[in-house]
């Protein structure tokens, strides 16, 4: 399936058909989650956003779905045929009957949770189990290849049921055993910024695709931007660098460095008021949400490689992209 990013590469969509409605969803891809839900045409701040108007399945109860980026919604079970690029399916999903207002401006129109069963806050199996145990893909398997908006290819894609041999070498590809029961999370090995080896001892990283930035502790983050030039933390504690930044950063995963491009290390720039030109906000940011020794790693590394995502095997691969 088609997987657009937005203009800074912090979301990832997929076109999604549901029901009769002509028009496709833009939903969110995201492997941070597991939980599929879209919008209630009951949802008072949905706006022109497209919804659905299926009736709420006797029996169900409102779950409370709530993202570390502070976006929470109301949902009740329906039900409706789900059209995934050609594959439709009558199915179960969640219709969003509030949602705060921190994604009422926003131009997503759902989320589709990829991470594991166990993170499921509905009571229903995310929608690649659904998919494999209906018999509609082989395998409980996710390709994914996150584009770069600032090469304007429009390549990206997710795979649903297995991978695109022709986005990734081969022979690059490594297999690490996925460390968490909820979300898919991999050991790092160790890190290098340039030549230099800056960290040692292993971190966790969970791969979300739902996410931009790589945040850490306070402590890795401070770390990790003591070796790259230029760096600027601000009172509030976020780290600023330069706008044409050239530096690497390599995450060793599986035994193999992979590399960051140096541009994905920089994200919007900071406003004219800020009196600093030439800066913008690092991709690497710290967080009290981040336990120590653990990362969340968003598509500043993982448009830089390909994914596949195995929940029958519990396993994450990583290869070099073509």
């Amino acid at each position: 399936m088609p997987l657009v990013s937005d203009e800074n590469d912090a979301l990832q969509f997929i076109p999604v058909r549901i029901g009769s409605n002509p028009n496709p969803f833009r939903i969110v891809a995201d492997t941070g989650s597991s939980d599929f839900w879209v919008y209630s045409s009951t949802c008072p701040t949905r706006g022109n956003k497209n919804s659905v108007n299926t009736p709420i399945l006797p029996g169900s109860k409102a779950s409370f779905i709530a993202y570390e980026n502070g976006v929470a919604v109301t949902t009740e079970i329906t039900r409706d045929v789900v059209d995934f690029g050609g594959r439709a399916l009558n199915m179960p999903f969640a219709a969003a009957t509030e949602a705060s207002a921190l994604i009422a401006d926003k131009p997503e129109e759902g989320v589709m949770g990829f991470a594991l069963a166990s993170g499921a806050r509905m009571g229903l199996p995310p929608v690649l189990d659904t998919l494999f145990l209906s018999g509609l893909i082989q395998e409980p398997v996710t390709g994914w290849k996150i584009a770069r908006h600032k090469d304007g290819k429009n390549d990206g894609e997710v795979v649903l049921g297995g991978v695109n041999p022709t986005k990734f070498v081969a022979q690059s590809l490594v297999t690490v055993k996925n460390l968490d029961a909820v979300s898919w999370k991999a050991k790092v090995d160790g890190a290098s910024i340039g030549n230099i080896r800056v960290m040692t001892s292993p971190r966790t990283a969970i791969l979300d695709t739902g996410a931009l930035h790589i945040t850490t502790s306070f402590q890795d983050a401070a770390l990790l931007h003591a070796y790259i030039f230029g760096t600027i933390v601000t009172p509030a504690h976020q780290y600023l660098l330069p706008c044409n930044n050239q530096v690497v950063l390599s995450l060793s995963i599986g035994g193999v460095f992979w590399t960051i491009d140096p541009r994905d290390l920089v994200n919007a720039p900071l406003p004219p008021e800020a009196g600093m030109p030439g800066y913008c906000f690092s991709s690497i940011q710290p967080t009290a949400a981040r336990q120590p020794g653990e990362w969340l790693v968003g598509t500043t590394f993982l448009k830089n490689v390909y994914t596949v995502l195995d929940s029958k095997a519990n396993t994450i691969g990583i290869a070099a992209l073509r």
